[in-house]
């Protein structure tokens, strides 16, 4: 099966944390929570590991695509 930018299941931890490393994106991690979630540190923000999969697949792992992310977090946060 072709590799299509939207399919995540061939994105690895090591994909997400190279991809960071070459931009020079200050992150920690991958750290495992007591919930068995894979969250990394980005910057401020604690991001879920699927949810810079999916920043990856789509091209956007990036300053602009974290603050973007965080940005639609923050606004769901407050909605609540």
């Amino acid at each position: 099966m072709a590799k299509t930018s939207t399919d995540c299941r061939y994105l690895t931890a090591d994909a997400v944390t190279n991809s960071l490393r070459i931009q020079g994106i200050a992150f920690r991690g991958p750290f495992c929570t007591p919930g068995k979630r894979i969250v990394f540190v980005v910057e401020k923000y604690i991001f879920l590991e699927s949810e810079l999969f999916e920043l990856l697949a789509q091209n956007k792992l990036d300053q602009g695509g974290i603050r973007e992310l965080a940005k639609r977090i923050d606004g769901m946060k407050s909605r609540q």
